[in-house]
C-alpha cells in the first residue's frame, strides 16, 4: 500500500494524509490486511459433509491470515474435523441457523488414553481427521481462530457417539469435547454466539452424557514418548455469548495452560449460559494465568463451577480468578459428584497455594434437590476474598472455609440461607483447620460456626458446634481426583 501512496502526483497528497492513511490502518481489522478471503463452504448434502468442510478449512490455512470459512444456513453432518495453523474465522450464519451436528458411531482410532503418547511406529499422537482420530468433534491446533454465529450438536443415542475406544483400559463411547483448541504455540481462540448442544448418556461406556465438554483450551498436546509430556498452551481464550446445555461440563480450561488469559462472559451483554450439564464451568490447574469469569448464568447438578488441580499437578506460579456478577445455580440431585457439592467450588493445594480468587456480586442459589451441599465452598485457599454474595437455600452452609487461611469473608447476604439442621453447619463455616481469616457478617443473625484459631469474626450470631457432616464434607473434598477430562490418564471428569 504504501508503495502505491508514493506513486500519487497530486500536490494535495503530503504528509497530512500520509499520516491519515496510516491512522486508518491501525484501525481497520486486521483481516482487511491480511488476507481478508472468504471461502463459502457448500450447503449441507444431508449425508455427510465432513470433506467439504475439512477442505475449506486447509484451504483458509493455506490462504493465510485473515480468511473466512463461512458455512451456509442448515444442518451439516460431519465426522471429526482437525486443522494446524487456522489463522482465521470459522462462521455459520447464525446459531439458529447454521448447525453442526455430529455423525453417529464416529471412529475413534487414537491409542488408549493411559498409555498414548505415540501411535504404532513412534510418531507423536497427534490427531487428523483420517488415520487418528480422536474422541473430539472439531480439533483446531495453534493458530489464531474464531469460532462463530453456529450451533454445534452432539444428537447420537446413549451408547452411539462415537465406536469403541479405550481409557486406561476403559471402554468409552462418549466425545471428550465438541470443540478443542490446543497446540505447541502461543495459540488465541475467541468463541462467540454458538450454542453448545449434547445429551444424556446413561450407558455402560459413557460417563452420563454423550459429550463430556462443550468447548475446552488444553494443553494436550503430546511433545515427546514420556507420559505426561505435553506442550503447554499459552494465548488468550474467550467464550461470549454462548450457550451450553446438556454437556458434562460446558467451558473447560486445564492441563498444562500457562501464561493465557481468559475471559469467560467479560461484560453486562456478554455473558454466556450454561445448564442441565454436571458443571457449568470447568477451570483447573492453570498457572500464571488471569481469568475474568462474569456475567453468566450457570446451572450445575453437581457444580455451577469450580477450580480445581488438574490432576495431582501443582502449578508452581499462582493464577488469577475473577469472578463475579454472575448467577450460579445448583439444582442437583448430587449423589455420586467426587467433590464437595458446592455451587461455586475452590479447592487449592494446601502446602502450594496456587489459586488467588476475589468472588463478588454473584447470586448463588441452592435448589431444594441439592441436598448437604455448599453455596460458595473455599478448601485450602489461601488470600481468598467473598464479598457481597447474595446466597439464598438450604444446604450445609452458604460459604464454607476448609483448611483455609488469610481469606477474607465480607458483606455477604445469606440471611435468606437455612443451614439444615439434619446435615448442616451453619450459614457461614471454619473448619478446624483454618487460621487468621476475616469474617465481616452485615446481620447480626448470620450464624457464624468457627471451630479454626486465630480467626476474627464481627458481627453475625456465634454457634457452639456443629453435625457430624462436617467430616463428611472435608472428606468429600478432598478424595483423589478422577475426572474424565484428560484425554489420556484422564480419570474422567465426571464420573
Amino acid at each position: 500500500m504504501l508503495d502505491n501512496i508514493r506513486r500519487q502526483s497530486h500536490p494535495c497528497f503530503g504528509p497530512a494524509r500520509l499520516w491519515a492513511a496510516l491512522g486508518l490502518a491501525l484501525l481497520l481489522p486486521t483481516t482487511l490486511w491480511a488476507g481478508g478471503h472468504t471461502i463459502k463452504v457448500r450447503p449441507p448434502n444431508g449425508v455427510d459433509d465432513t470433506a467439504n468442510i475439512q477442505k475449506a478449512l486447509n484451504e483458509a490455512v493455506a490462504k493465510g491470515p485473515g480468511t473466512t470459512v463461512q458455512l451456509a444456513a442448515g444442518k451439516y453432518l460431519t465426522q471429526q474435523l482437525a486443522t494446524y495453523n487456522f489463522h482465521g474465522t470459522f462462521k455459520g450464519m447464525g446459531k439458529d441457523k447454521t448447525t453442526i451436528e455430529a455423525l453417529p458411531n464416529l471412529l475413534v482410532n487414537s491409542p488408549d488414553g493411559c498409555n498414548g503418547e505415540t501411535l504404532p511406529g513412534g510418531a507423536l499422537n497427534w490427531p487428523n481427521g483420517t488415520t487418528n482420530r480422536w474422541p473430539s468433534l472439531i480439533i483446531f491446533v495453534d493458530g489464531d481462530i474464531r469460532v462463530t454465529d453456529l450451533s454445534i450438536k452432539v444428537t447420537a443415542a446413549p451408547g452411539t457417539a462415537t465406536t469403541l475406544w479405550y481409557m486406561c483400559g476403559s471402554p468409552c463411547t462418549f466425545l471428550i469435547e465438541s470443540l478443542r483448541f490446543m497446540g505447541q504455540h502461543r495459540t488465541n481462540a475467541w468463541v462467540e454466539n454458538v450454542a453448545f448442544e449434547g445429551l444424556p448418556d446413561d450407558s455402560p461406556t459413557s460417563r452420563g452424557f454423550n459429550v463430556i465438554n462443550g468447548v475446552d483450551f488444553v494443553g494436550e498436546l503430546p511433545k515427546g514418548t514420556a507420559d505426561l509430556d505435553y506442550y503447554t498452551l499459552t494465548g488468550n481464550f474467550t467464550v461470549r455469548n454462548s450457550s451450553f446445555k446438556s454437556t458434562g461440563s460446558g467451558a473447560y480450561v486445564g492441563g498444562f495452560v500457562r501464561d493465557a488469559k481468559v475471559t469467560i462472559g467479560g461484560s453486562p451483554i456478554t455473558g454466556n449460559v450454561f445448564k442441565d450439564g454436571w458443571v457449568g464451568l470447568d477451570m483447573e490447574g492453570a498457572e500464571s494465568s488471569s481469568f475474568e469469569i462474569s456475567y453468566n448464568k450457570s446451572e450445575g447438578l453437581w457444580n455451577s463451577m469450580w477450580v480445581i488441580p488438574w490432576l495431582d499437578i501443582v502449578p508452581t506460579k499462582p493464577a488469577y480468578y475473577s469472578i463475579h456478577d454472575n448467577t450460579f445455580i445448583a439444582s442437583g440431585p448430587n449423589f455420586g459428584a467426587w467433590f464437595a457439592p458446592c455451587a461455586v467450588l475452590l479447592s487449592d493445594d494446601h502446602q502450594f497455594p496456587w489459586i488467588r480468587a476475589t468472588i463478588y456480586n454473584n447470586t448463588v442459589e441452592l435448589k431444594p434437590d441439592f441436598l448437604g451441599g455448599e453455596g460458595i465452598g473455599a478448601y485450602n485457599t489461601k488470600g481468598t476474598v467473598i464479598w457481597n454474595n447474595t446466597i439464598t437455600g438450604a444446604g450445609t452452609d452458604a460459604i464454607g472455609l476448609w483448611g483455609s487461611s488469610q481469606n477474607t469473608v465480607i458483606g455477604n447476604h445469606v440471611r435468606d440461607f437455612f443451614a439444615d439442621p439434619s446435615y448442616g453447619l451453619a450459614r457461614i463455616y471454619l473448619d478446624p483447620a483454618t487460621s487468621h481469616n476475616l469474617v465481616v457478617c452485615p446481620n447480626p443473625l448470620d450464624t457464624v460456626l468457627d471451630q479454626g484459631t486465630g480467626n476474627k469474626v464481627l458481627g453475625g450470631w456465634p454457634q457452639a458446634k456443629a453435625s457430624g457432616e462436617a467430616v463428611t464434607m472435608k472428606s468429600h473434598a478432598t478424595a483423589p481426583f478422577a475426572r474424565p477430562n484428560l484425554w489420556k490418564k484422564k480419570p474422567v471428569q465426571f464420573r
